[in-house]
Order: C-alpha cells, then sequence, then structure tokens
C-alpha cells in the first residue's frame, strides 16, 4: 500500500511537471510584432488601440512604435523590421516594387493638405501671378498641387511662383509672420495657423480639389496600413481582428476629439491638446478598407508615374500589392 501510493505521487509529480512545461511553453510562444507610425496625424489614428492596448489574439504582442523622424520610418519598412505600419501610400508602392513583402490593407489617411490665405480668393484664375509658399518640393503635396492645378487650367510652372521650404513646419512661421498671405499647409499645422490667425481661410481643400480633377470619390490616399505577408498568411485570424480594431481606432478618434486630446498627451504626440481637439475635423479619416478605393489607388499611382516614376519604385504596382479581405 505504502508503495502503491508513493507511485501515485510519483506519477502526480511527473503529471505537474509536464503540465508546468506546457504552460511554460505556450507563454514562450506568445509572440511580439512590431507596429509602427509616425508622430503626427498617423499616430491620432492609433491613440485608442496604444492608450487601452487591447488583447486582440492572445499569443501575439502589439508593440506600438511612434517615431518621431520620417526616414526612421522608411529604413525601419525597407529593412522589413516593421510587421505592421501607417507609411506613406508612395512608400507602400515603392517597397512592394522592390521585392519587400508588405501588402496594402487600407487607408489610413487621404488627402490633408490645403491652400491657405487671408486673402477672400473665389477662382483659381485669381491665384495666377500669384507667389505660394509651400513645402516638399517632387512629393506627394507638389504633386497633387500641381495636377490640380493644371487640370484646372494653371500652368504651375508659368503661372505660379512656388516658394519651396524644406519642411512643413517652417511654412507657419512664415505665413504668421504676414511674409506671405498665400501658404500650403498639411493638417495638425492648419488648425495651428487658423487658431493663431482668425483671419486666415481655406481656399482650397486640396483633397476634395484632386477628386474633382480625376472624378474619383475619396481623392488621393495620403497614407496606408501595410502588413507582412507572413503574418497575413501565418496569422490571419489575427490580422482581420486587427483591422476591424485598428478601424474602430480611426472612428473613435474622429468621434471624440476631447478624449482624443487627452490620449494625445499621455502618448506625448507632439500635437498640442486643443488642436487635436478643434483639428480632427480636418483630418480625412474616411473609407478605410482597400476594396473600395481600388481607383483612387490607381489614379494616384499613375498621377506620380507622370511626375516622376521614382517616388513609387518606378512602375505602378499590380493587384497584388493589396490584401483582399
Amino acid at each position: 500500500m505504502k508503495r502503491c501510493l508513493i507511485f501515485m505521487f510519483i506519477i502526480f509529480l511527473l503529471i505537474s511537471l509536464i503540465g508546468c512545461n506546457k504552460a511554460e511553453t505556450f507563454k514562450d510562444e506568445v509572440k511580439t510584432i512590431k507596429f509602427c507610425y509616425q508622430d503626427g496625424t498617423p499616430a491620432l489614428t492609433v491613440a485608442k488601440l496604444a492608450v487601452e492596448n487591447p488583447i486582440i489574439d492572445e499569443n501575439i504582442n502589439i508593440e506600438y512604435d511612434m517615431g518621431k523622424s520620417p526616414d526612421l520610418l522608411v529604413t525601419k519598412v525597407l529593412k522589413g523590421e516593421a510587421d505592421i505600419a501607417i507609411v506613406p501610400s508612395n512608400l507602400a508602392a515603392t517597397a512592394y516594387n522592390k521585392g519587400l513583402p508588405y501588402k496594402i490593407v487600407g487607408t489610413s489617411i487621404w488627402g490633408s493638405f490645403y491652400l491657405v490665405s487671408t486673402e477672400d480668393i473665389q477662382d483659381f484664375n485669381e491665384l495666377r501671378g500669384k507667389e505660394i509658399y509651400t513645402f516638399g518640393k517632387g512629393l506627394t503635396p507638389d504633386i497633387v498641387f500641381r495636377l490640380v492645378l493644371a487640370k484646372n487650367g494653371i500652368d504651375p510652372d508659368k503661372d505660379i511662383s512656388f516658394n519651396y521650404l524644406n519642411a512643413a513646419s517652417e511654412v507657419a512661421p512664415i505665413f504668421l509672420s504676414g511674409k506671405t498671405n498665400l501658404a500650403v499647409f498639411a493638417e495638425p499645422l492648419l488648425t495651428t495657423v487658423m487658431m493663431k490667425n482668425p483671419d486666415a481661410k481655406i481656399v482650397l481643400d486640396l483633397n476634395e480639389e484632386w477628386g474633382k480633377a480625376t472624378n474619383t470619390k475619396m481623392g488621393y490616399p495620403q497614407a496606408s496600413v501595410i502588413i507582412k505577408e507572413d503574418l497575413i498568411e501565418n496569422d490571419l485570424d489575427f490580422v482581420e481582428k486587427f483591422i476591424d480594431a485598428y478601424k474602430d481606432s480611426r472612428r473613435w478618434a474622429k468621434e471624440n476629439p476631447k478624449e482624443l486630446g487627452q490620449y494625445a498627451e499621455s502618448l506625448e504626440i507632439s500635437v498640442m491638446r486643443d488642436t487635436v481637439e478643434k483639428g480632427i475635423r480636418w483630418n480625412n479619416i474616411d473609407s478605410f478598407d482597400i476594396e473600395d478605393t481600388f481607383e483612387e489607388y490607381s489614379v494616384y499611382y499613375e498621377a506620380i508615374m507622370d511626375f516622376d516614376p521614382e517616388f513609387i519604385g518606378g512602375q505602378v504596382p499590380n493587384e497584388e500589392v493589396y490584401f483582399k479581405r
């Protein structure tokens, strides 16, 4: 009887140890993926997720990586260090054309560039002969504005005098000092300028004008969400749930500006709280699903090809670049 009890105890101990090992093995199988995005507007769309950090999949932990430098984000994507990322849509095409295993799953932000003035400008013809301060020569702000002007009968090389600054942040001080009364702004700087100068008004919503010029409903996709192919292939259930969670975070940001301001402050997003609360309406956080916006991407990439093919890696990516749910 005593030997039987000892034998049973040994069996129980072995079972317990095996159970512990299994638990440890399961624990070790939890993997961490990196979600990279830029400080500013992209970070605002992620704020709800980053603060609340909901469990989307018990076996996957998400590391929210907000970068301050655009160049650093580009490096992480081109080196394949990001599992999920919010990137300029031209970078999504470049990565694909370089053979990097990412797919576009949806649009994070639609166009948020605006022409602002203290003058009452009602017609494109009133822009003839004007000097306009802007930024991003040869990049999306420039490409979009030039196409919009050309489609409305304005030759951007002959009829407009562009004064290009090195960064978007440099435009606001020039405008607010009175050195110019006509400039292109990106959100959230737009809100900052509108708050500091009550005479400033939006002359052109470049996303809206792009839509009119190209006959597309949503305008141009300024930033896209990309996900690694192996994550899609191996963890499709997680990917589907993540996309839904991110869509909810975007929607929440638009509908809850005050709470968004609080979240932005806690995450140290470099947008002032009152700017977030007042300016979220100028961030174009609308349709996300890629299936509904193939035409917008195609038109955008074709326009870039006409302007500078290397800006998207030399060619318009084929439909394989998109993740179709």
